[in-house]
Parts: C-alpha cells; sequence; structure tokens
C-alpha cells in the first residue's frame, strides 16, 4: 500500500488521514470526493490496522455504495464480490444506502418494536393504496383530500422523528389535522400488514436505538468509523441516526457540498452542513477545491453562479483542465426549436470537434450587480425588468416581438448517424419537459433514454410478480393480495376480500390461513369461497415446498401455478413483451440463486424495492442521448450538457419565486446542472412554451442576468 498516495492532491492527503474525531469534507463538483472516500477505507485497513468490520459508509443510492464497493475493495486488491453480504454485517466493511443499513439493522431485531422479520417495504404505489384503504374506512373522501397530499405530510413528520401523538397539536390547517388524524391509523394499517414504507426505515431504526440502548450499543461497538456521502442532503431522522451512532467516538466522517444541497423538498436541511461545527465541536473542516471534471471556463461560470447565494460556506473550485469552448447562452422561438437546436448543435460538435465561435462574442454594456427587491417589482426597476432589458442591449438574446419559428437545420438521417450519444445529456426543472423533446427525438428516430420516465421496476407485470412474491414471503401483506387477488380474473369481489381481511383481524391470524379456512365466513358464496381458497392453496403449497428453491423457480412455480403466465400468453404480442419482462426481472433474481427458500426471496425482494431512478441509469447499455431532471443529474457528468428552459417560472420554479430560501435552492439545482458539464455547456431559453395546456411569453431566468461575457457567450438564434 506504499502506492496509496499517489493518486491524490494534498488536500485529498489531509482528508484521507483524518482517521480520529469529527471531519467535514467541503468537497467541490468533481472534486475527487469518491476517490477520497475509497483511499480512507483503504487506508484505515491497510495502514490504521482497522477492521474491515468497524467501518460504515453509507451513500444515497446503490449505485455510489457499489462504486465505493468496488473501487475500496480493488485498492486492497480484494474481491469486491467477497464484501457483498444478502443478511446482517459480515467481516467487511458495511456500505449502503441509509435505508440499505437501516433494514438489516431492523431485520435482526424488529421484534423488538412489534414488527416481524419478514416485514415488507412499500413503495409510493402501495402506500396511496393503503392511504385510499384507510381513508375509506376512516370516512374521508378522497374527493376531499388529496391521499398523496397525507402521504407528503405524513412524510414530512416522519422525518421530522414526529409519531402520531407528536404530529397532532403540530398540525394546522384543516388538511394537516385530517392528515394527523390519519396518521395514526395509516401506522396501526402497515403494523397489520407488516410492512414499512420507506420513511418507516430511518424512522423505527432510530425508535428502536431509542427504546432499546443494548441494540444501539451493539452496533456503536460494531462500527468505530462512520463515513456519510452527500451530507447535504440528509434530513433530521438521518442526522439524529448518525448522531447515536457515533456514540463518544464521534468518529464521524461527513462528504458533502453545500453549494449542491437541492432536497429540502424531500425533508433535506441544509443546516445540517452548515451548522455541522456547531453540533460536533472541535471538528476539523476540510476544503477540496480542485475540480477535475470541468474546464476552466466551466468551472468559473459555476463559480459565479453560486456567489449569488448568501447561506453558503465560502469556497472557490479552481481546475488545471484548460478548455477552448466557452459556454454559450441561446434564446429559440420555442420548446420545439429549443429541441431541434440541441441536436443541431450535436451535429455540429461531432462534424468538427473544434469548432470557434470567438468572433461571435457579444459586448456587455453593464455588469451592474443584480438583485432582488420587492418593491421595485411593481414600480418595473426590479430584477425582471434588469433581465429584460440586458438582454436587450446584447447582454443577452435580443428582443423580439415576433415569435415565428426557424426552420430546422437538423440532418434528416440524425439518427442514423454514428454518433457518440453517451457523451451528451439534455436537463432540464421539471419532467413535463421531456415532452417536446421526446417528440422531436422520435421524429428524427435519435436514440434516448429517459431517466425518471416508466421504471422497469412500476410496469404492471414486474409489480404483479412483486406482489405475488411479497405475499408469498408474508401472508399478512393486503396491498399485494389485493394487487394480484384478480389477475387474472377470479371473480373475488373487494367486499368479500375486506370480509376475509376483517375476519383475519378477529381471529387475529394471517390472511393465508384465514383464506383457507374460508368455510368459517358464513357471507360468502359457496363459489367465491372456492375461489378463495383455491387461490390461497397456489401460496399454501408453494411455502410447503419453497425450502430448496432458488428466487427464479420460485418465480416460475407461482405464475404457472397461479395462472399468470398462461393469462400473459393469451394476449398476443403484448403478453410476449410482457413474458420477455418478467424473464429480464428473472435475470435480476439469478444473483441470489445460492441461496435457497423464503431467505433468498427475502433478500431479492429487499434489493428490489431499495432501487431508484439513478440505479438503473447505465451508460454502457447503449447509445443513447440521456434526457432527465437537474434532480436526477446528481453525482453524474457528460461530455456536453444541454440546460434548457432557462426562465423565470421553471429555473427558477415559480413555487421557489418568493421564498428567499426556496431561491437559493433553485440557485443551487442551476449550479448543479453546470457542474455536471466537463468540455462544452450550452444554456437555452425560449421566447414562448406551451405549459400546462397554453402558450406563455417567457421571460429569461434571473440567473442568466448574473451572468457577463467573462463566463458565457450569448447568442441570439439568428447567430448560432
Amino acid at each position: 500500500m506504499s502506492n496509496l498516495f499517489h493518486e491524490l492532491n494534498d488536500k485529498q492527503i489531509q482528508a484521507v488521514q483524518a482517521t480520529q474525531g469529527p471531519v467535514l469534507i467541503l468537497a467541490g463538483a468533481g472534486s475527487g470526493k469518491t476517490k477520497t472516500l475509497t483511499h480512507r477505507i483503504a487506508y484505515l485497513i491497510a495502514e490504521k490496522g482497522v477492521l474491515p468490520h468497524q467501518i460504515l459508509a453509507v451513500t444515497f443510492t446503490n449505485k455510489a455504495a457499489a462504486e465505493l464497493r468496488q473501487r475500496a475493495a480493488t485498492l486492497l486488491r480484494q474481491n469486491p464480490k467477497a464484501w457483498v453480504t444478502w443478511r446482517g454485517f459480515g467481516s467487511s466493511p458495511a456500505l449502503g444506502t441509509f435505508h440499505s443499513i437501516c433494514v438489516r439493522i431492523l431485520r435482526e431485531d424488529t421484534g423488538k418494536i412489534g414488527y416481524k422479520r419478514s416485514f415488507v417495504i412499500y413503495d409510493t404505489a402501495d402506500q396511496k393504496a393503503s392511504m385510499r384503504d384507510v381513508m375509506r374506512r376512516e370516512g374521508v373522501s378522497p374527493k376531499d383530500v388529496n391521499p398523496s397530499t397525507v402521504l407528503g405530510m405524513i412524510s414530512r413528520a416522519k422525518n421530522e422523528l414526529l409519531s402520531p401523538e407528536e404530529f397532532e397539536p403540530e398540525a394546522r390547517g384543516p388538511v394537516e389535522k385530517i392528515a394527523s388524524r390519519l396518521y395514526s391509523s395509516y401506522q396501526n394499517y402497515l403494523k397489520q400488514n407488516h410492512a414499512m414504507d420507506f420513511d418507516d426505515l430511518l424512522m423505527q431504526c432510530v425508535i428502536l436505538f431509542r427504546k432499546h440502548p443494548d441494540v444501539l450499543k451493539k452496533y456503536q461497538d460494531m462500527w468505530h468509523y462512520i463515513m456519510i456521502d452527500e451530507y447535504q442532503d440528509t434530513n433530521h431522522v438521518q442526522y439524529e441516526w448518525a448522531r447515536m451512532l457515533a456514540g463518544k467516538r464521534q468518529n464521524l466522517f461527513v462528504v458533502g457540498d453545500d453549494w449542491q444541497g437541492i432536497y429540502s423538498w424531500r425533508g433535506a436541511t441544509i443546516r445540517n452542513i452548515l451548522e455541522f461545527e456547531q453540533d460536533f465541536k472541535g471538528a476539523l473542516v476540510i476544503r477540496l477545491e480542485q475540480n477535475y471534471r470541468s474546464t476552466v471556463p466551466i468551472v468559473e461560470l459555476g463559480n459565479s453562479i453560486i456567489a449569488g447565494n448568501s447561506g453558503q460556506i465560502k469556497k472557490k473550485l479552481w481546475t488545471e483542465k484548460s478548455g477552448e469552448h466557452v459556454p454559450e447562452v441561446l434564446q429559440v422561438s420555442d420548446e420545439v426549436r429549443e429541441a431541434e437546436k440541441v441536436l443541431e448543435k450535436i451535429s455540429g460538435i461531432e462534424e468538427v470537434q473544434s469548432s470557434n465561435h470567438a468572433d461571435l462574442k457579444h459586448e456587455v454594456e453593464s455588469s451592474e450587480e443584480i438583485t432582488y427587491d420587492y418593491e421595485a417589482e411593481s414600480e418595473g426597476t426590479g430584477i425582471l425588468d434588469k433581465i429584460m432589458g440586458t438582454m436587450g442591449k446584447g447582454k443577452g438574446s435580443k428582443h423580439v416581438d415576433s415569435v415565428s419559428r426557424k426552420p430546422s437545420k437538423v440532418p434528416y438521417d440524425i439518427g442514423q448517424q454514428k454518433i457518440n450519444w453517451n457523451n451528451f445529456a439534455v436537463l432540464y426543472r421539471t419532467n413535463a419537459q421531456s415532452r417536446a423533446l421526446e417528440e422531436v427525438l422520435l421524429k428524427y428516430g435519435v436514440p434516448y433514454r429517459l431517466i425518471g420516465g416508466i421504471r422497469f421496476y412500476e410496469r404492471k407485470e414486474i409489480k404483479d410478480t412483486l406482489a405475488y412474491l411479497r405475499f408469498l414471503l408474508n401472508p399478512n401483506d393486503s396491498v399485494s393480495l389485493a394487487r394480484v387477488i384478480n389477475e387474472p380474473s377470479r371473480g373475488i369481489g373487494e367486499r368479500s376480500l375486506s370480509a376475509v381481511q376483517g375476519l383475519a383481524r378477529a381471529k387475529n391470524q394471517s390472511i393465508l390461513l384465514t383464506m383457507l379456512g374460508i368455510e368459517d365466513l358464513d357471507s360468502l358464496s359457496s363459489q367465491r369461497a372456492q375461489a378463495i381458497k383455491q387461490f390461497a392453496l397456489v401460496f399454501d403449497r408453494a411455502r410447503q415446498s419453497i425450502d430448496e428453491l432458488s428466487v427464479t423457480e420460485i418465480i416460475d412455480l407461482l405464475l404457472a401455478r397461479s395462472g399468470y403466465l398462461d393469462y400473459l400468453k393469451a394476449q398476443a404480442e403484448e403478453g410476449e413483451e410482457r413474458i420477455e419482462n418478467i424473464e429480464e426481472l428473472k435475470n435480476v433474481a439469478k444473483k441470489f440463486e445460492a441461496i435457497k427458500g423464503l431467505q433468498g426471496l427475502e433478500a431479492f425482494l429487499e434489493e428490489v424495492s431499495l432501487i431508484t431512478d439513478i440505479d438503473s441509469y447505465d451508460p454502457e447499455a447503449g447509445q443513447a442521448l440521456t434526457l432527465m431532471t437537474l434532480h436526477a443529474a446528481k453525482g453524474l457528468e457528460f461530455e456536453t450538457v444541454f440546460l434548457v428552459g432557462l426562465e423565470e417560472g421553471l429555473l427558477p420554479h415559480s413555487n421557489s419565486i418568493i421564498d428567499p430560501q426556496e431561491l437559493e435552492e433553485e440557485r443551487r439545482l442551476c449550479y448543479v446542472g453546470i457542474t455536471r458539464a466537463m468540455d462544452r455547456l450550452y444554456l437555452i431559453h425560449t421566447r414562448q412554451r406551451a405549459l400546462h395546456g397554453s402558450i406563455v411569453g417567457n421571460i429569461p431566468s434571473r440567473f442568466l442576468s448574473e451572468l457577463n461575457d467573462e463566463h458565457v457567450q450569448f447568442f441570439d438564434e439568428d447567430e448560432w
């Protein structure tokens, strides 16, 4: 390990060698934080003699955890596969997301807080189904209160570690009061189903630690060194979880960038990183400011954009990576031309790799500092007026009365050209913006991947198959049962199913056991009772023979005996495609071949339950232009980035313009988009855009007004 430091700069080496006490690594975009984390794991083990199992490293995505595992094991000349455990924690470092680590902790001791070890994890669709059922029982109409709104309020309460009893007095307004009442019923419903939602995985883990100090001490004694990535995105429950585990040793090593805090809408609080030194006295702070990803013009543009925020820890990124391509700002007529311009530019880049537009550079007539003045807006002298004024003076695109669309210059055969599409990404603020982009890409036959669209695991046949498996694992899971009891149709209505569930609760036994003894329910016709019993026998017989079966064999058994496979075969071409998707699911399950029976099934379902959108991003899956939201792009990089929709109301979003803190988060989001680019960056805004069913005129984003010709080149559509 003598060469451990040869790839690191001085600040990275300092971070790797900081092994005692609380440490905050302020890692700017592209500054090599993953390299720093992996080398620190290797250093602890190889140089400091730390036992591997004494290290816990937490990430926000499975993809990041897998990369950490691969790179750290490789540094130690070990097999990364040997570091993978499907149950509990082995002799290797514990690497995973907050949720995956918490699941394993809960599996070991969840009985102490009233759950079975085989609890299932409900996704968003399962949560909505559960809430609709709870609302029906409580007499609350979905017409009066949206189930998603209620779930969002409950989620925020859980992120703040508020129980139903604690949330009730905090509730403000009629909707929150209804949500506080439903919170308790919803939790009881989950517990009856032996299920947890994503927020429960963290909250219940903290509750377990609080109620059972012996369990907390077990993990404090196990993990002497705790490392957390993307610390700026942590919420209160994650902060409390980490604080408790750090215990008296305080060996808490967190890596983050306050400039990239973009998840307040899901409970993250930027204060966790801004106030780290207050929370952990004597903390060492190390700044990683050298950017290895982007060129000088892109790094300087990022620094310029983020300088507009006041709530930040001061730092200045720099790079030795020179670049001849100055970021460009383009104004186009509408969202169709926006998409076409992306393709025109890609075509030009592929044809001429070293194009130079220096002679098109615009002269800047004003570089005054622009601030947001609420009173000035009503007088016509505020920031929006200044933006429009500067756009008409040459600092931005020229003011245009007409919004007539220029003819496309996209090569008709661009979709057939040999273009390295993986080098390009189009980033936008909202998912709705992908529509126009997709339509143009389909028109020209351009291959693309949409991150955040309909995921593989959200397809009907996949969710059906997983529901069959979950009910097999957990015979109390009424949500999974309701999904598949009539897939294919068995003539079992909602009233019959409710009667079965009511009887199960009355007898305090599982739903499956109740279905097997359905003769006890006089209110059912003999025909329906027989249908229910036959359905239950599929699972009962499968459980009797499951011990020696692999996950793929369990899938085959259930889908064949339930009639689901024949049901798909009868659907002609659509059925064939769905069967192919199930075969792909079986390919995923093959990694669990060595674990037989319910243990293998539990490990497989846990894995697929914790998969996120970004985990499905695979640049090696073939050449395709990437489309994704700015939130989804976090942590990724591309040679060329197109940041589209830089308009007031989109970026910054209309919901964030009034609140100064939310506006700062929008600026951080813009910064994240800019810093995804390695070599080329294009910022595009439109004069008008079809939005929410109507065509609206646009004002360029205030973020553009903060730029001048030191950072970007401004072009009107005619000039590019």
